[in-house]
């Protein structure tokens, strides 16, 4: 049997205290020089031994004083550490006797449980509490350094003495946070031991077989039981009316719950047609069916679901409901809200009567028919859930709860059959959902239908009650969670269409483009499908018997924190920490636009430097943000850093590429062998420098091609930068002119038209060489400098041009490629001709073939 730490903790003191006392009547002072490791409280007291020779003699720990100590720590945690950790000692202790119990009920379990949530709310509140004083403590205490080693000079005496008194304080501290883990590990144990309770008492409920289902007694006795149990139900509610000491109010209830019935109708009748009006030509678009839905199943289920929500909160409020009349009114309010809700619901997705409307694509056979199933199929769940509440409730003989049970169950399983069968005959057309999530539901709904019958068919009517409902409810909840996922998709759809109102609102109101709507539509309906599947777990988990405690502590740990070994990862954290790794680096990209806009710019920076130190101040910015986010979630940079250098074999093999452009992009960043607008050749690639990122960089070529180089080639290659140290550029132009030119004058036309051109530097100066000697031409080259070299193509065009005006005014003339062609024997050619042409023209002899055509070779080849 565990020893309660309150008799832990006092042992522990008194021992702190011999010890103390001991020490001070051995030396009548306290020592001015503390052990080298003085020891927390609860640390026992070294034995007694022979006495040491006083040189090796250990130093005595200075005298504290422990109450006021033990005084300082209660008043600023706020309770008295010691007696509250062993009031839940006790506490503990005799919850775990309770649930050592034999056969506990569903209500028992529920309380021992509610106790131990109480427990727990005020154990973390203390762990809440002492942490960051603990932590303090720790600070203090690494601030002070480690006491003074066997032969070193002794410490003071008042740094001693603090030395001693803030150990002891720790010690405290660090002994309620034990206390603190150990309860909270305690109260784990014992709630999981309530779960596998309430989950054996579950299971052995669902298998245990009723004996007796096919009985001739059990059936014969059902006519003269079912008189009998109408007659105690109409006793009870009989005897609580008569009971009712204000029936006036209970009336005006009644009545008030039957004018907001009304009213909500009118209302909803209004609305339902003000949702689906539609103009325009031709079927409402996808988004527009699907973002009236939800509004649509709302006001249809309201005029019935709230009068009775309110009528039996006016009720129960105002008269004191027994126990069994409250079950009744209950189960009937339950059952009349599932059939309204239902139908509503199912009306809504097929849309019988509106067609262009429906979001299933079915036909309208197979919309109504399916309709009227689902609707039947709510009316019979119903009916059977408030017959089996009263057969319980009026404790009806064994043959009514059988009668009830087993054609029920056959009869729900038989209406789904029937929907399972029904053709849908639908043509998908525009935006309307595919029913493929009906298709994928089959095989498990056809098992969930067999598996009904087989165990109400063997007297398992438990289960096969438990299938049904979960079959039905579950399955309700799912058609409504997919109802508001449609939705989502449009809302999200609408946000990026003209003729929606949110649409033109984020238009008009924020001036967002159609393409940002697009953009801003995927993280909404991200959020928002996140929101509906977190909402809709609770729901489905309350029909699978997990109760509302279970839940809310489940998402507690999730959202606020739970253990995955020594590592506590809250989805809350997480999620703040995202939320601030974006607000970060929102403000880094603020300043990165202000600094280049107010201080860069103004400057008078280049555009190639403004570029680095944005992008510099960008990376800066990312690095602060991630830093950032990981603290306020909680991450330990140093375990980060052990991962990072455990991940440092796999990165210098797997992603040593990604890596070395990295750390290549940051060298061209620092040294800047290149900058944005630069003119570079590279790789066999020669365009202009748009942008240097992480990894590569962008070139966009003279053919408005955009061509990515990795960072390394930068680094590694050869790169020509026509741009490097400045703008300028040189063009050469060949001209050749006739060999009777004037090169002289050639040369002084050539240097004139150079020095005329705006573009053309004055220092260095053009030049003209005389290259050499043609065939048939002069050839020179005119060298001229240039300040831009990005307008070197209209430049080398004025200067052409303006040459060939200077040539022409000079009489200066171009040289051209010529070749002269000397034919020999002209004579002979010219008779042969002359015989072809006098010829006859037609016959033999004629220019087709004849024989005149033949001799014309033979006379010109010699």
């Amino acid at each position: 049997m565990m020893v309660p730490f309150r008799d832990f903790a006092r042992v522990i003191l008194a021992v702190l205290l011999l010890g103390a006392a001991s020490a001070g009547a051995q030396t009548g002072q306290p020592s001015v020089d503390p052990p080298s490791n003085p020891a927390p409280p609860g640390a026992a007291a070294a034995p007694q031994g022979k006495p040491a020779p006083a040189a090796q003699a250990a130093p005595q720990r200075p005298q504290i004083d422990t109450a006021a100590i033990t005084g300082r720590v209660n008043k600023d945690v706020g309770v008295d550490v010691e007696a509250t950790t062993a009031g839940w000692q006790r506490e503990l202790d005799r919850l775990e006797g309770e649930l050592r119990g034999p056969r506990l009920r569903y209500s028992e379990l529920n309380s021992l449980r509610d106790a131990l949530q109480r427990v727990r709310a005020g154990v973390d509140d203390l762990g809440n509490r002492l942490q960051p004083r603990l932590d303090a403590a720790k600070a203090q205490m690494d601030l002070l350094g480690p006491a003074p080693a066997d032969g070193q000079p002794r410490a003071p005496e008042q740094a001693a003495l603090n030395r001693a008194e803030l150990d002891y304080h720790l010690g405290l501290l660090t002994a309620g946070r034990a206390a603190v883990s150990s309860a909270q590990l305690r109260i784990e144990q014992l709630i999981d031991g309530i779960q596998d309770i309430r989950r054996r008492n579950f299971t052995s409920n669902l298998f245990q077989p009723v004996p007796g289902v096919y009985s001739a007694e059990t059936w014969t006795n059902l006519p003269s039981t079912v008189p009998a149990a109408t007659r105690r139900i109409g006793n009870l509610i009989g005897d609580w009316w008569s009971n009712v000491r204000d029936r006036e109010e209970v009336v005006r209830s009644a009545l008030e719950a039957v004018v907001l019935s009304l009213v909500l109708a009118l209302v909803g009748w209004r609305g339902v047609r003000r949702l689906r009006r539609w103009g325009d030509a031709g079927e409402p678009p996808f988004w527009r069916r699907a973002s009236s839905a939800a509004g649509v199943v709302l006001l249809r289920a309201l005029p019935v679901v709230a009068p009775i929500i309110l009528l039996y909160g006016l009720v129960a409020e105002a008269q004191a409901l027994p126990d069994r009349v409250d079950r009744l009114f209950y189960a009937s309010a339950q059952s009349a809200i599932i059939v309204f809700a239902v139908s509503a619901l199912i009306a809504t997705v097929f849309a019988p009567a509106a067609p262009q409307w429906r979001l299933v694509s079915a036909s309208d056979r197979a919309a109504w028919r399916i309709c009227g199933l689902v609707c039947l199929l709510a009316v019979v769940y119903g009916l059977t859930t408030l017959a089996y509440v009263a057969t319980r409730v009026v404790q009806a003989p064994f043959a009514l709860t059988v009668a009830v049970a087993v054609p029920s169950c056959l009869v729900l399983a038989g209406i789904v059959v029937a929907i399972l069968l029904t053709p849908m005959d639908g043509q998908n057309h525009d935006g309307v959902a595919s029913p493929r999530w009906l298709k994928a539901l089959r095989l498990p709904v056809w098992a969930a239908i067999a598996a009904i019958v087989v165990s109400t068919l063997a007297g398992y009517l438990a289960l096969s009650r438990f299938l049904a409902q979960q079959l039905i409810v579950t399955g309700s909840i799912l058609a409504l969670v997919y109802l508001l996922l449609l939705w989502v998709d449009g809302v999200a759809q609408g946000l990026s269409d003209d003729s929606a109102a949110s649409a033109r609102w984020l238009r008009d109101k924020a001036g967002l483009e159609q393409q940002r709507r697009e953009q801003l539509a995927l993280p909404v309906s991200l959020f928002l499908k996140l929101a509906v599947l977190v909402l809709s777990v609770p729901l489905i988990l309350l029909q699978w018997g997990y109760t509302w405690p279970d839940i809310t502590d489940w998402y507690r740990q999730l959202f606020f924190g739970f253990h995955i070994a020594n590592t506590q990862v809250s989805f809350a954290a997480l999620l703040a920490s995202v939320i601030v790794f974006a607000l970060a680096y929102a403000a880094a990209r603020l300043f990165q636009g202000w600094l280049d806009a107010r201080v860069l710019k103004p400057a008078g920076i280049s555009g190639g430097v403004r570029d680095s130190i944005r992008t510099g101040v960008g990376y800066v910015g990312v690095v602060i943000a991630a830093v950032a986010a990981f603290s306020y979630a909680g991450l330990n940079l140093s375990n980060l850093a052990i991962v990072a250098g455990a991940f440092s074999v796999g990165i210098g093999f797997g992603l040593q590429s990604v890596v070395n452009n990295f750390v290549s992009g940051l060298i061209l960043l620092a040294e800047r062998p290149i900058r944005v607008g630069d003119i570079v050749v590279v790789g066999g690639e020669e365009g202009t420098v748009r942008k240097i990122s992480v990894r590569s960089t962008e070139i966009e070529t003279a053919d408005r091609a955009n061509v990515l180089v990795p960072n390394s080639f930068f680094i590694t290659e050869k790169v020509k930068n026509w741009t490097h140290r400045n703008s300028f550029g040189r063009v050469v132009i060949p001209v050749n002119v006739t060999c009777n030119s004037d090169p002289r004058r050639t040369k002084d036309i050539l240097l004139e038209v150079a020095r005329s051109n705006p573009n053309v530097m004055t220092a260095p100066e053009p030049f003209v060489d005389f290259e050499e000697f043609g065939a048939d031409s002069l050839n020179f080259k005119l060298y001229a400098f240039t300040y831009d070299l990005t307008r070197n193509v209209g430049t080398r065009t004025d200067l052409r041009i303006a040459i060939l005006d200077a040539f022409k005014q000079a009489g200066i003339r171009l040289a051209f490629l010529q070749t002269d062609i000397t034919v020999r024997n002209i004579d002979r050619l010219r008779e042969a001709v002359s015989d072809y042409v006098s010829g006859p023209r037609n016959g033999k002899g004629s220019a087709n073939g004849g024989p005149a055509a033949k001799q014309v070779p033979e006379q010109t080849a010699g």
